[in-house]
């Protein structure tokens, strides 16, 4: 009998850093480039929410919260009942309107914040060709480098999209609202995320309409399941009724024969296949640091949330099984930004004022 057990190697995971880290850096980049000039650093955690109404950013984010949960849903009920149509069409729209539209308006911003003289036509030109090549990339026939760098685009601009428009409060408590769906939707029976998983494991589909990013496009030769390392375990299993006969033998000279059963654990290289809305919430906590804290935050944050991730990758291979990867990540990243806030930040101001660091 031969069980196969999904192992996860250091150069797998590194496949899922690089793009997290850059689609964060991406995110980091935009928002310090686009935002004021001036701006006031907290040093306290009171003083980090400063301008805005907690009763209003409660109301986003149950907004914000309804929406994700009617999608969701909508998105497991049409692929159970194989409407396949509908929800690639709903994904093309989502990427047409940030790829064509919003990344329109946002590199137009980012053009007249650094003072880069560009005109409308031109602007409409440039989107165009980067939207439209995205579209097609993502949607239809392209190089898996080229479509892997989209996803992280397009992950990106969604990111810097709720950042925009989404006050400070409203991130934090979004943030943690999408944690703990996470983690309903992923482990909960119930869970959408779970039974579309498990719908697509008993259809034997594992190409069903979704935006993921999958660790094997940086692989140049396909991956086939019968990919194994060169060490099997062997396993030995006795049978119940083994006991049984060795205690039913009248004579100590007799040697009862004992079936045995031979399981052979064959260990697979495992991919790891990371959804968009990881990205865009990994991006979403750092945008909001670089856009409210100095540098040792950001960089506190950047770190923590790729600890997180190398933290969830071997619960995944004990587990076997599908976990939320927002929970370990942004909960690393909170306790360091608010721990930044407090300690951090206040003994690096105060070793700048006594020049013992500049």
């Amino acid at each position: 009998m031969v069980r196969t057990r999904r192992v996860y190697s250091g150069a797998t995971l590194l496949r899922v850093l690089y793009p997290v880290a850059l689609c964060m850096i991406f995110v980091a980049i935009n928002v310090s480039i686009c935002r004021p000039p001036i701006t006031k650093t907290p040093k306290v955690i009171y003083g980090v929410f400063h301008s805005y109404d907690t009763e209003e950013s409660g109301h986003v984010t149950l907004l914000l919260m309804i929406f994700l949960v009617l999608t969701t849903t909508m998105g497991v009920v049409c692929y159970k009942k194989r409407l396949y149509k509908a929800i690639t069409a709903y994904i093309i729209a989502n990427s047409i309107s940030l790829l064509l539209v919003y990344a329109f308006f946002h590199f137009h911003n980012l053009a007249q914040a650094c003072s880069i003289p560009m005109s409308v036509p031109s602007s409409v030109f440039l989107t165009f060709q980067f939207g439209g090549l995205g579209v097609l990339s993502l949607h239809w026939k392209a190089h898996r480098r080229l479509h892997q760098f989209y996803l992280v685009m397009l992950a990106a601009l969604t990111a810097l999209f709720l950042l925009k428009n989404l006050p400070d409060w409203t991130v934090w408590i979004s943030i943690v609202a999408i944690s703990i769906w996470d983690i309903v939707a992923v482990l909960t029976p119930c869970g959408p995320l779970k039974m579309l998983v498990e719908t697509a494991s008993r259809r034997g589909d594992n190409n069903f309409p979704a935006i993921l990013y999958n660790s094997s496009s940086y692989v140049e030769t396909p991956e086939t399941p019968d990919t194994t390392r060169p060490h099997s375990t062997q396993l030995t299993e006795f049978s119940n009724s083994s006991n049984a006969n060795l205690l039913q033998s009248d004579s100590l000279l007799t040697t009862p024969v004992i079936p045995r059963r031979t399981r052979e654990v064959r260990e697979v290289e495992g991919t790891i296949r990371l959804g968009m809305g990881d990205f865009v919430f990994y991006s979403l906590m750092l945008g909001n640091a670089a856009q409210t804290s100095p540098l040792t935050t950001v960089l506190a944050c950047f770190l923590s949330n790729l600890v997180g991730l190398t933290i969830t990758l071997p619960v995944v291979s004990l587990s076997q099984t599908a976990l939320p990867a927002l929970p370990f990540p942004l909960l690393i990243a909170a306790l360091f930004y608010f721990s930044s806030h407090v300690a951090l930040t206040p003994f690096t101001n105060l070793c700048s004022l006594t020049l013992i660091l500049f």
